[in-house]
C-alpha cells in the first residue's frame, strides 16, 4: 500500500471537511447507467445527474440508491486498504486472527468488485488510517468499531432500496450486511467478548452523512488527513498472501442448504411420515438464483 506522511492540517471547517471527504458525487458512465437499468431496474432517478454528497450530509434529506452505492464502494475500498496493509505488515503476528482476517479481506474485495461492476465508483481511494489501528492489541477493537458502522450503513442501504421499491438491491445490501455482521462477531470473539451479543443489529443512525461522521470520529480521513496520528494509504486491491478463497463470491449464486442428518433416540416411538398437503410436491425444494 502506498503510504504518505506529513499531510498538511485541515484548513476548512468541519462541515466543509465532511463535504470534501465523505461521499463526493461520482457520475457513472452511460454504459454503466445502461447496465444498472438493465440489471437492477433502478430507473432514471438513480442515475440522474444530482449531488448525492450534499444529500448525504443533509440530515433531513433522503439518501438515494446512487448515494448508497457510492458510499458502499468507498467503504469497501477503505476496508480492503486497511486489511491488506494490516495483514501484510503483521502477518503471523496476528496469530489465530490471521486466517479469518484474510477471509474478511477477500469478502470486502468481492463486495468492492461487485459494486464497481454495478457502475459505482469510490469518491476516493486514498485514506488516512490512524497508526493505532495497526497495533496488534487494538486490531480487533478497531475492526469491531468499523464493522458496527458498516452494518448500520448497509441497513440504511437496505431501507433506501426498499423505499425505491427495488427488492433486488435491497436483498444485495442485506447479503453484504450479513457478512459485515459476521466480521463484527469475529472481532468480538478475538477480544474474548460474547460474539453474538445482539438479537438485532444496531441501527443507531439513519443517514449516510452520520455514517461518515462516525468514521471520521474514529480518526479516518477520506482523501484528507484524519483527526488522529496516522498516514495515508492508497487502495491497490489485495495480494495473494492477504486473502483466502471464499464461496459465493457474488450475489445471485444459489448455495444449497445443508441437509440435516437426524439421529433417532433409542427407544423413541417411530412415527409415519406425514404426507404433504395436496398441491405441494414431495421431496427437497430446489433453490435457484
Amino acid at each position: 500500500m502506498s503510504k504518505q506522511n506529513g499531510a498538511p492540517p485541515f484548513a476548512s471547517a468541519e462541515d466543509v471537511q465532511t463535504f470534501e471527504n465523505a461521499l463526493a458525487d461520482t457520475p457513472t458512465s452511460p454504459r454503466s447507467r445502461a447496465w444498472l437499468l438493465k440489471r437492477a431496474a433502478l430507473g432514471a432517478g438513480v442515475v440522474a445527474a444530482a449531488t448525492p454528497l450534499g444529500r448525504a450530509l443533509a440530515k433531513s434529506a433522503a439518501d438515494t440508491p446512487q448515494d448508497v452505492g457510492t458510499t458502499a464502494v468507498t467503504a469497501e475500498a477503505l476496508a480492503v486498504t486497511y486489511l491488506t496493509e494490516l495483514i501484510g505488515r503483521l502477518g503471523s503476528k496476528l496469530g489465530k486472527a490471521e486466517k479469518p482476517l484474510k477471509a474478511a479481506n477477500q469478502a470486502e474485495q468481492d463486495h468492492y468488485l461487485f459494486l464497481s461492476k454495478a457502475g459505482f465508483a469510490p469518491q476516493t481511494t486514498k485514506f488516512w488510517i490512524p497508526d493505532a489501528a495497526f497495533d496488534p492489541a487494538k486490531v480487533a477493537p478497531t475492526i469491531e468499531v468499523l464493522e458496527t458502522v458498516f452494518v448500520n450503513a448497509y441497513l440504511i442501504g437496505t431501507t433506501v432500496f426498499a423505499k425505491a421499491k427495488n427488492d433486488q438491491l435491497a436483498r444485495y445490501a442485506a447479503e453484504i450486511c450479513g457478512v459485515e455482521a459476521e466480521h463484527r462477531a469475529l472481532a468480538r470473539q478475538l477480544q474474548g467478548k460474547l460474539p453474538d451479543n445482539l438479537a438485532y443489529e444496531s441501527y443507531k443512525v439513519e443517514t449516510l452523512g452520520e455514517i461518515v461522521a462516525e468514521l471520521k470520529a474514529a480518526g479516518i480521513g477520506f482523501g484528507q488527513q484524519g483527526s488522529k496520528p496516522g498516514a495515508f494509504y492508497t487502495y491497490n486491491g489485495t495480494t495473494a498472501s492477504t486473502v483466502v478463497s471464499l464461496a459465493n463470491n457474488a450475489p445471485d449464486e444459489a448455495v444449497p442448504f445443508p441437509v440435516p442428518h437426524l439421529v433417532g433416540v433409542r427407544g423413541a416411538r417411530k412415527t409415519k411420515r406425514a404426507k404433504p398437503p395436496k398441491g405441494m410436491p414431495e421431496g427437497n425444494p430446489v433453490l435457484t438464483g
